[in-house]
């Protein structure tokens, strides 16, 4: 049984067919009696009546409409022996001649030529039986979802039975034909004629690169139960030899998961066996109770690169395996509990030179599991004056092999005052966090139960204006000033077990502690000042233009680093960062966002991104990337990054389009992608190929790939598309 894929019968572009429109105007049956209506008309009593002229039969949602009809009454049924037309809101048919039985509700037309409104399709056939039940049956058919007077793609069967209570189509001696070339052959299959799932195979994906050389994939789909499934798919690889892909699916009332299992038993090129395994599940336990659980395991680190085909597998460093319960007491407490663990992946990251030399560096990034990790968050449901009573508390074993290892464990209190009225706002919080070490494996000389406390004070106030412009427009100015204010501690005989500085960003300038993680907490006094304004339809609410502008201003200079050595910042006034989107019009959208350093005077990161995006296939980006420095985790070096992404599609010429992508590395002076490819796209069908050079793994090697694809709109796809390597469209 072969199961055509429900999302084929998707058309973004549909062909007209023959009373399709017309038959949306249908007013909905009011009653099942049976209405004629005739120019002339000879009736008897108990005997046969005919009609003749313009003639009208209407009975509950089916319409007939002829120039010649019989009626006998006694045993309510109708003889058509000229051309006819019959109609309902799913089928319309026109024959030759027909037989209509009212009283047990079925039909046969001869001659005829039919539409499926609900899917945009047409054919014709020798013969079509209608039944009470609502099945179809059709002999000597071909089908299409072209246009009238073509059959630039058909399929041909002796019979075809549609079954529209099971959402069935079954056809004998089947043959698929593309410009009336035979391209595919089955003597017995079964499609769906709506979107519920069908078990059956899928039709194959065939490609090519030079990773994987000949590719072909075979999916069969099995629908096990209303609430779970699984795809089985051996894929056949002539450079590296046969993989199976599984993938099961399930939904339970209350959670939902997913599981993925590869399995390559050798591969040709590498001799050995390979596998990937992933499974992920989330949902409530009960009212209060969720459960997260994700695990992935790979058999070795090039997994992604020679057998993902993804540009970006070289960013896959580590597979996260984790379970996580988490109680929530509305607006009152929630308590989690988890257990965290990497496999990593990378290269770059397993040639970490920190780790590798006895883990005694503390710039050693491999991850720590968490075994297990303890966090509760209580605020008090009531505010008193506008304030409010908070806790946090963190319980952490942190173990990895190097070390060193041991457990974490913080406490936070906190009261927090907010005052929100419409044209400005005033927040203050008070923190006093405690936090102490219990550690394994600590360097000769260092305290086994280091321990730290420090108070914590930030306050922010934000003003709120508005105006309307001369075009009608919202326009706002929202300044923002936040002051925090931590102590310094010496905090160098704490370990770092999860500490990280992130990237300096609109969201770092009020943030309370420029470190991610809790091994370290930045000591602050400092002032942020940021601006923002932008500018909102009235009428629909979308933003058409925002642009913020922010700074930090030190009055002291912090003293805490990640590690003893690194740079840290310096007192005075931070760089300046900066975001601007503005929705222009004719469908542009354009992006930026920067940090400007006042001392060098120049950008040390930033990006900027212009969008064209039109009604119909025309879309173009063009997104341009800096960073002044990157780290290299293997060597301990930093390198520039500087790149230019431009990207376009759109028609050239009628149904004919064109593609494109170029990634260019300028500091590196080399081309990362390269993608060019054409499309030619009618109503019915479509017809895309596409030639990709890229750069797939961290060696900097590049490979080749090939792409092919047949569209047949609401019926298949045969090979692989490439529409997925283009951008996002939002």
């Amino acid at each position: 049984m072969l199961a055509w894929p429900a999302a084929a019968a998707a058309q973004a572009l549909s062909c007209p067919q023959f009373g399709s429109d017309d038959e949306l105007s249908l007013p909905a049956p009011t009653d099942d009696k049976l209405h004629l209506s005739a120019d002339k008309a000879d009736l008897t009593q108990d005997g046969l009546s005919t009609l003749a002229g313009t003639v009208r039969l209407v009975q509950g949602g089916n319409r007939v409409e002829a120039q010649a009809l019989s009626y006998d009454r006694q045993r309510q049924q109708v003889q058509l022996s000229a051309e006819s037309l019959f109609r309902n809101r799913n089928l319309i048919v026109r024959s030759q001649s027909a037989e209509l039985d009212l009283a047990n509700e079925t039909g046969t037309f001869h001659g005829t030529e039919f539409t499926l409104v609900d899917r945009s399709s047409r054919g014709a056939a020798e013969t079509i039986h209608l039944a009470k039940s609502g099945k179809v049956n059709v002999e000597d058919v071909y089908y299409t979802t072209c246009p009238p007077g073509s059959r630039a793609w058909f399929l041909q069967a002796s019979e075809i039975e549609l079954d529209r209570d099971k959402g069935l189509g079954t056809a004998k001696n089947a043959r698929l034909r593309f410009g009336y070339v035979p391209i595919l052959y089955f003597p017995w299959f079964t499609f769906p004629i709506d979107n519920r799932r069908r078990t059956g195979l899928l039709f194959p994906t065939i490609g090519r690169s030079d990773t994987t050389g000949f590719d072909v994939r075979e999916p069969l789909y099995l629908n096990l139960a209303p609430n779970y499934d699984a795809q089985l798919t051996p894929h056949y690889m002539s450079r590296r030899g046969t993989q199976v892909a599984a993938e099961g699916r399930y939904l339970l009332p209350n959670a939902t998961g997913q599981v993925d299992y590869e399995y390559l038993d050798e591969d040709q090129v590498k001799g050995t066996r390979r596998s990937y395994f992933n499974f992920q599940h989330g949902g409530l336990v009960n009212r209060r109770l969720a459960l997260d659980a994700r695990y992935a395991e790979v058999s070795d680190t090039g997994y992604f690169e020679d057998l993902g085909g993804r540009l970006d597998a070289a960013a896959v460093t580590h597979l996260e395996r984790s379970a996580q319960l988490t109680y929530a007491a509305p607006q009152t407490y929630t308590v989690m509990a988890r257990v965290t663990d990497y496999q990593v992946v990378s290269q770059t990251a397993l040639a970490d030179v920190n780790c590798q030399a006895g883990g005694s560096s503390p710039l050693c990034t491999a991850p720590y599991q968490r075994a297990p990790e303890i966090r509760l968050d209580a605020l008090t449901r009531n505010a008193r004056w506008g304030t409010r009573l908070g806790l946090t508390g963190q319980f952490v074993n942190f173990v990895r092999d190097p070390g060193p290892q041991g457990q974490r464990f913080d406490l936070d209190p906190y009261v927090r005052f907010v005052h929100d009225q419409t044209a400005y706002y005033l927040t203050s919080q008070l923190n006093l966090d405690y936090t102490r070490y219990a550690i394994r494996d600590q360097a000769t000389g260092q305290d086994d139960h280091p321990a730290r406390a420090l108070p914590i004070f930030n306050n922010e106030a934000g003003l709120r204006f508005e105006r309307l412009t001369e075009a009608g427009n919202l326009q706002t100015l929202e300044p923002r000033l936040s002051y925090l204010y931590v102590p310094y501690r010496d905090q160098s005989q704490l370990p770092r077990f999860d500490t990280g500085e992130p990237d300096f960003d609109f969201v770092q300038l009020f943030a309370a502690n420029r470190f991610s993680g809790l091994d370290r907490i930045a000591d602050a006094n400092h002032l942020a000042l940021a601006f923002t304004s932008r500018l909102l339809d009235p009428a629909s609410g979308a933003q058409r233009f925002s642009a913020s502008l922010g700074q930090i201003f030190r009055f002291e200079t912090p003293k805490v680093g990640v590690s003893d050595g690194l740079t840290k910042p310096y007192k005075g006034g931070t760089d300046f960062i900066a975001e601007l989107d503005y929705r222009l019009p004719a469908g542009f959208d354009f992006a930026t966002a920067g940090q400007w350093s006042p001392v060098r005077n120049e950008f040390v990161r930033g990006s900027a991104a212009l969008r064209y995006r039109d009604e119909g296939r025309r879309r173009a980006d063009l997104v341009y990337r800096y960073r002044e420095a990157i780290p290299i985790i293997a060597t301990n070096t930093t390198v520039p990054l500087e790149q230019v992404d431009l990207s376009a599609a759109t028609p050239i010429w009628g149904p004919v389009s064109a593609l494109g992508r170029w990634r260019y590395s300028m500091a590196e002076d080399r081309s990362l992608e390269s993608l060019g490819g054409l499309e030619y796209e009618t109503c019915c069908w479509a017809v895309r190929g596409a030639y990709r050079r890229y750069q797939f793994n961290t060696a900097q090697e590049y490979t080749t790939g090939v792409y092919f694809q047949l569209e047949l709109k609401g019926l298949t796809r045969l090979g692989a598309g490439f529409q997925a390597l283009l951008p996002p469209l939002d």
